[in-house]
């Protein structure tokens, strides 16, 4: 007897789009549950919904609400906290070492790359992501234009361009005294970062305060950048990019194309031994093995526009606006530099480096509004797990100090919101004896600590002693909160901070 099996039709896509809808959902709440209950890291504190899905730590990074998310976190739940499924935040000094140091024994903490920009396509050699070995050989060619004698030889380059600003900045006041002391810093060190890498100035002082386009291109590359990879950490990126406009992507190809630009100008004007520039250093190297291909030149030098521009002028809008905030530190600091130099001419990238309450201004507001205020999330790389201050992390945890949260923490610094610069003097007052000065470390620590380290600050002390100098300055609108409310990427965005100069007379 034969007997007729009926048959299965075709599969419909509505089915299978079913199948996939719920498959998902189903992969999420296992995933959640292990997360919850089973995760190595179940056991240390914090929001239980950062703990369970990384969704809510993208969204805070997309938005620019990171830092401050996380500081309120820490304030909540302590020194370490869970802000992801798999990253631990720290606050302790002794992180630092453990998680960004080079120890014997096991390689350096990899990057997580998903925190930073990506790299041009098909370049992976750029210093910000490279392996160990590619970044200690990309150090070691770089490595020479950043060393203290070097610096010491572009001092000329650097009083070039504070005198600049300083000049400009009483032309525009004569018209109008009311200044975006944001713009004027970025002009400052765009341009001076442009001679410095490339031996090429943007310009924007020369042209009376005027931003090149490139300025902008540089931020909103950036910010665009960090976007990217938040959306590629779940394959987003990929699977939509067919679907994106090209005006979302725009910055990010505008800011790499430029500096090809940059870099195929330099290129073809060869070593020049009147100048000092980056790319100088880079040609009159012959050595086989330090020889870099064009992809490569290309990658690093958004590093050094970036690094070298965007950061230091942020410090030093930070720093005018906290002073403009506290007047009697204002005065106080201007005291010291206007009684510590007869002229001008006496004001230099040396002697500005003995000015100690000028310094403590500095470092308060490295302290209060760093440059760069997420953490730098590194991977455990030790096949047995490593400790980190104390707390034992497996394989491929994810480690990160938060510089914004770390700072401003109440078990680190006394009066942690408050502007005292006070606290960074060799007498500083009794109150701040247990301040944990180790934890600030703007520069990161370890192999890949900031290699501009010393020109940013011969750049910023000398573009802060001679603002202080020749200028009274205070915020346009006394009441102006212009804190608050920015948002901080891997870099701050900020708003503008109308300042209101004055010329001072002698």
């Amino acid at each position: 007897m034969a007997f007729n099996l009926p048959l299965i039709g075709p599969i419909s896509a509505l089915s299978i789009f079913g199948l996939t809808i719920g498959a998902t959902i189903i992969y999420i709440l296992l995933n959640a549950l292990y997360n919850t209950f089973l995760h190595p890291l179940r056991r240390y504190p914090g929001p239980p919904l950062w703990s369970t899905t990384a969704i809510p730590y993208t969204l805070a990074n997309i938005k620019g609400e990171l830092p401050f998310r996380v500081l309120a976190f820490h304030r909540k739940y302590g020194p370490v906290i869970r802000i992801r499924p798999n990253e631990l935040s720290f606050t302790d000094p002794e992180a630092w070492d453990d998680i960004y140091g080079l120890h014997s024994g096991r390689r350096q903490n990899p990057k997580d790359a998903s925190a930073y920009t990506p790299p041009m396509p098909g370049v992976e050699r750029g210093i910000v992501l490279a392996n160990d070995a590619v970044h200690g050989k990309l150090r070691r060619i770089y490595g020479p234009a950043f060393t203290p004698r070097a610096v010491e030889e572009q001092s000329g380059m650097v009083m070039k361009y504070a005198n600049l600003l300083i000049e400009q900045l009483k032309r525009a006041v004569e018209k109008e005294a009311v200044q975006d002391m944001s713009a004027w810093y970025n002009f400052t060190t765009f341009d001076l970062t442009g001679e410095f890498a490339f031996g090429e100035a943007f310009h924007c002082l020369e042209n009376g305060g005027q931003y090149h386009f490139f300025l902008t291109t540089v931020f909103n590359g950036v910010v665009t950048g960090l976007r990217m990879m938040q959306f590629e950490r779940y394959g987003l990126l990929t699977a939509l990019k067919p679907f994106i406009p090209k005006s979302a992507m725009k910055p990010k190809e505008d800011m790499d194309q430029y500096c090809k630009e940059l870099v195929d100008r330099r290129l073809e004007r060869g070593y020049d031994p009147s100048t000092n520039d980056v790319f100088n250093y880079l040609l009159q190297n012959k050595d086989p093995e330090d020889q870099l291909a064009l992809d490569d030149l290309y990658e690093n030098a958004i590093a050094l526009v970036v690094a070298g521009s965007e950061t230091t002028a942020t410090l030093l809008t930070g720093t005018t606006y906290f002073l403009c905030r506290h007047p009697e530190t204002l005065k106080k600091v201007q005291r010291e530099v206007r009684t510590a130099f007869k002229s001008d001419e006496d004001i230099t990238v040396k002697v500005v480096n003995d000015l100690p309450y000028m310094i403590a201004v500095l470092c308060e507001a490295l302290r209060i509004f760093p440059p760069s205020g997420f953490g730098f999330p590194r991977f455990i790389s030790a096949e047995k797990g490593q400790m980190v201050a104390g707390h034992y992390l497996p394989l491929k945890t994810v480690a990160s100090i938060s510089h914004h949260a770390a700072y401003r923490y109440e078990r680190n610094f006394a009066r942690p919101d408050e502007f005292i610069p006070e606290r960074w003097l060799p007498e500083a007052p009794a109150e701040f004896a247990n301040d944990k000065r180790g934890v600030l470390q703007p520069f990161m620590v370890g192999p890949r600590g900031c290699l501009g380290k010393n020109l940013a600050y011969a750049e910023m002390r000398l573009l802060l002693a001679k603002m202080l100098w020749h200028f009274d300055f205070e915020l346009a609108d006394p009441a102006d909160e212009w804190y608050e409310g920015l948002k901080a990427f891997m870099l701050w965005e900020k708003d503008l901070l109308k300042v209101r100069l004055t010329p001072v007379e002698r």
